[in-house]
């Protein structure tokens, strides 16, 4: 986030017809207009800016093309414009409705629309505020449905937990979070191994961990329990002191099938649930997430790593991760372990495959990418260098400036 408060202005039919909306003097925010999605995507990967305005009027429908770009910027709040006959139609109800953190009608009243921003903008701070403990530990994203799970575990008081998830979505990681948030001592068991029945019959007098401190047991595998095993989790008597986690691999319609679960384990299965999405589902959380652990990992490698190749980049975020956020940090180890430059590419993470060939590749894309970089190395040498006077003159805040000097290598 820049270090004033920051808006970026889409319209992508109305500026174009000369209806600019918000001609804002304030001091304390910074503008950032653009009308083409592909542009104001890159900017907002880049910029990491938390509010929005998304002016509707002029567009007929909020098409597939456009719900698909806004299901790829989740973690900003968009604020839609939009013309008072638009409001009367169910479809732009809708999509208001699942897309936006709030709306305006036409004719567009400064001083009430900058209340409407100044909320977005507070509502962001707290969620990141909430997102903080998390990010310490690495549970990292923006995405609604990844946030919304933050949200469920900060104000958890229960004592089980059912966490729902494909393999490498970072359960364990999450239930290790919650154990440390609530001062409790962690324990990981794997359900699927009947050998385990032992230990977990002698649990309750487990000396190694003081009551007074609680328990956090982490059940993974308890999709695979056997029989045995889910009579022996469902008759344990566990005192105050315990939160009970349990790893479910399965989707989360197994959850309902009665005839595979013990009565008593289902209905400690079902008690609290929540699903983690994969990483397929979350967006621009995958870059995110990415760039985490590169800095992370460089750091215990004793590596300097300022960030991605523009080619690694558009791998990642094309890329499937079967294996999740598992195998996206394994990628990213392995490339820094191997990686002899200051920049990871695709070749060194082994996702050269998934690089477009350089000849065919003539995308939007690509060439404002390119003409950016241009743009910024002129202004830099213009300026000598100075980062302060070439982000005003490329009317972006200094962040973003150094984010973007970041992603594209240039060098000063």
């Amino acid at each position: 986030m820049a270090l004033d408060r920051e808006v970026l202005i889409l319209q992508p039919v109305s500026e174009r017809s000369g209806t600019r909306i918000w001609d804002c003097q304030r001091s304390d925010w910074s503008i950032i207009r653009h009308s083409n999605l592909d542009t104001a995507g890159a900017y907002l990967t880049s910029s990491g800016t938390s509010v929005a305005i998304l002016d509707c009027r002029g567009i007929e429908s909020p098409g597939q093309k456009l719900k698909r770009w806004m299901d790829g910027h989740q973690g900003v709040y968009w604020v839609a414009i939009l013309s008072p006959n638009q409001l009367l139609k169910e479809e732009w109800q809708l999509f208001v409705a699942t897309y936006c953190y709030d709306y305006h009608t036409s004719p567009v009243i400064d001083n009430m629309l900058a209340i409407t921003l100044g909320r977005a903008y507070g509502m962001s701070r707290i969620k990141g505020s909430l997102s903080l403990t998390f990010e310490k530990q690495g549970l990292i994203g923006n995405h609604e449905d990844f946030q919304n799970v933050l949200i469920f575990l900060q104000s958890f008081r229960g004592h089980c937990l059912t966490l729902v998830g494909e393999r490498g979505v970072g359960k364990e990681l999450i239930a290790r979070c919650l154990a440390d948030i609530k001062g409790c001592c962690f324990i990981c068991v794997d359900a699927a191994k009947d050998s385990n029945s032992e230990f977990l019959s002698d649990l309750c007098d487990a000396p190694n961990c003081k009551s007074s401190d609680g328990i956090c047991l982490y059940l993974f595998n308890a999709d695979e329990a056997s029989d045995s095993m889910q009579h022996l989790i469902a008759s344990q008597s566990y005192s105050e002191h315990f939160l009970v986690i349990y790893g479910f691999g399965k989707p989360i319609d197994a959850v309902d099938d009665k005839s595979r679960w013990n009565p008593g384990f289902l209905v400690a299965l079902k008690s609290n649930l929540i699903k983690v999405p994969p990483l397929r589902e979350r967006g621009k959380d995958k870059l995110l997430i990415a760039k985490h652990y590169l800095q992370k990992i460089g750091r215990e490698r004793g590596k300097f790593m300022s960030g991605f190749t523009s080619q690694a980049e558009e791998a990642i975020e094309r890329y499937h991760w079967p294996g999740n956020v598992d195998e996206l940090i394994e990628r990213v180890r392995a490339g820094v372990e191997h990686c002899h430059s200051e920049h990871l590419s695709a070749e060194v993470m082994g996702m050269a495959k998934l690089i477009r060939v350089k000849e065919s590749d003539f995308s939007l894309r690509r060439a404002r990418e390119e003409a950016d970089a241009l743009a910024i190395e002129r202004v830099l040498e213009l300026v000598s260098g100075s980062t302060g006077k070439a982000a005003e003159l490329l009317c972006i805040s200094r962040a973003s400036l150094h984010r973007l000097i970041a992603r594209y290598g240039i060098r000063r």
